[in-house]
């Protein structure tokens, strides 16, 4: 590392200046002449944002890595969360990066491993885990050339390919990511029987799973705060055909608040009705809407959805424990201002739209509606192929 990160005066600056704007402090060189402040700052920044998103990490002297690298790490909640699939003897992290998840997946065995080509985030790792007491053997080497320098199999192998193509463009496919995992699967396979393996949120599940060769049995869909942030894949082997689908939310300790399980085969033997809208509104939350599950979904709560485009339920009895946001229907309208303004004098609401033919900017401008208050407006396609308007109070 080119900063001696143990020096007692960058840290007492850090601590004396950390809710300071780092923009503003890499004015003030000429009050600082002795400190790197260009540096210093960029750790400010990166420790302000690492607050709410790795707050054990804030909470010691751990030093930040480049912008990149932080963005890119997995959050303290859904590392923890992994942490709930892998346990054993021996553990390597292929991808180690910041650390983050070799630092917590680590945790349930004797043996770990970091393993990462970067010299610099190697320093860093090995500063850090330090700090955090803990011991972890660090590997300044690629994933190909660490898997075949073992002589050993592990009980569980983790790994996060890098998303970025030659031009820093994100990439959702594994043949662009760094390793290559489908050309890196016969070595995985032959050091360890367990693989578990991070993607991006964006990529395609189905397409993930056949450029693997169908060698995925399970698959984890991840949402913290209201969003999906990462899927994992634990590899099989063996093909299999169908392979669980768990869509879960977690809590900011990574424990699961609900978890809805299915499968593709289970959701076509499903059978679904439509209705119109009916006295509630389901609409699923961030990782139920990527699984796709909507048959199954529907069969579990006693739902039915308002048409096959529209991923919103209805129902007349009230389902307390659906996995995302629950509306109570006041008024189904046609999609007209002079109706809305009728129900909402001040014309303000919160819209959102549903399977409906027009960007909700150009709604909005149509409606004459502006952002805010209590109500919920969602515009969207009915079962009867019609366009209306249901207003909602939040339940």
């Amino acid at each position: 590392m080119e900063l001696n990160v143990k020096n007692e005066e960058y840290w007492k600056f850090i601590k004396d200046h950390e809710q300071d704007d780092p923009a503003h402090l890499v004015l003030k060189q000429k009050q600082f002449p002795d400190l790197p402040l260009k540096e210093l700052a960029s750790q400010i920044a990166a420790r302000q944002k690492a607050k709410t998103k790795l707050p054990e990490f804030h909470a010691k002297k751990v030093w930040f890595p480049p912008k990149l690298s932080l963005e890119q790490c997995s959050s303290e909640a859904t590392a923890k969360f992994k942490s709930r699939l892998v346990s054993g003897s021996s553990f390597a992290d292929l991808t180690g990066g910041f650390g983050i998840d070799t630092y917590y997946l680590s945790q349930n065995f004797a043996e770990r491993h970091y393993v990462e080509q970067q010299q610099n985030l190697c320093e860093l790792a090995d500063y850090n885990f330090h700090e955090l007491g803990t011991n972890i053997s660090i590997h300044n080497t690629s994933s190909e050339e660490f898997l075949s320098s073992i002589s050993h199999r592990l009980d569980w192998i983790y790994l996060d390919p890098a998303r970025r193509g030659d031009r820093n463009q994100k990439v959702f496919l594994w043949e662009d990511c760094s390793p290559n995992l489908v050309e890196l699967l016969p070595l995985l396979f032959e050091k360890s029987e367990n693989i578990l393996v991070k993607a991006a949120p964006m990529q395609d599940i189905s397409r993930a799973i056949a450029e693997l060769g169908n060698k995925v049995k399970e698959v984890y869909i991840i949402e913290w705060q209201n969003e999906v942030k990462e899927l994992l894949y634990l590899l099989s082997k063996e093909s299999v055909e169908y392979p669980k689908i768990h869509a879960v939310q977690i809590s900011a300790v990574g424990q699961p608040i609900f978890t809805f399980t299915g499968d593709k085969l289970k959701e076509t033997e499903n059978k679904i009705s439509f209705e119109l809208p009916e006295q509630y509104l389901y609409e699923p939350s961030p990782a139920i809407m990527k699984a796709g599950l909507f048959r199954q979904l529907a069969a579990r709560y006693g739902i039915s959805k308002l048409h096959p485009n529209t991923q919103l339920f209805t129902s007349d009895i009230l389902v307390e424990d659906f996995p995302g946001r629950v509306f109570k229907i006041l008024h189904s309208i046609p999609v007209q201002k002079k109706e809305l303004k009728k129900l909402l004098p001040e014309m303000k609401a919160n819209l959102s739209t549903r399977n409906f033919p027009m960007p909700i900017a150009q709604l909005k401008k149509k409606l004459g509606l502006k952002d805010g208050g209590d109500s919920y407006i969602f515009a969207t396609t009915l079962k009867d192929e019609g366009k209306g308007l249901l207003a909602c109070d939040k339940l």
